[in-house]
């Protein structure tokens, strides 16, 4: 039930979510994040790929991200903020990398083994940016 009021918080925007706090808010930003991380390679794994109507599932979640740290601006001096801008850019390269796949219609089997590198990646500065957030 929490997880659903968070990812709520999370897609109706989030400013009315701040009292929930920093840290709280960051998690949410990287369940949902590392888990379409994880959906994006097993879409790719199914053989399907994404469509370019999904792609904005994938962009979204990133852009709410982006506006967490606007909005938390003031929290710029903690590793955790600087560590969450280098996972957003890493979750972005990864999107970029889907997309573009797709739209010069790649071979799904050559592009998965780097996504799966890149998804790996992403979720180990998680697991780094969750540690910092319970040492802050």
């Amino acid at each position: 039930m929490l997880r659903r009021i968070a990812v709520l918080c999370l897609l109706l925007g989030g400013t009315g979510c701040l009292w929930r706090g920093y840290a709280t808010i960051m998690g949410v930003h990287l369940d949902v994040l590392t888990q379409m991380a994880t959906k994006l390679c097993s879409v790719i794994e199914a053989g399907a790929g994404p469509t370019a109507e999904a792609m904005a599932e994938y962009t979204y979640p990133a852009q709410r991200g982006r506006e967490f740290l606007r909005q938390f601006g003031g929290y710029d001096a903690r590793p955790s903020y600087q560590e969450f801008g280098r996972f957003l850019d890493g979750y972005e390269a990864m999107v970029r990398t889907a997309d573009a796949a797709r739209a010069q219609g790649r071979d799904w089997r050559t592009v998965l083994p780097p996504l799966k590198v890149q998804r790996d990646g992403l979720l180990q500065l998680a697991s780094a940016i969750r540690a910092d957030l319970k040492r802050e």
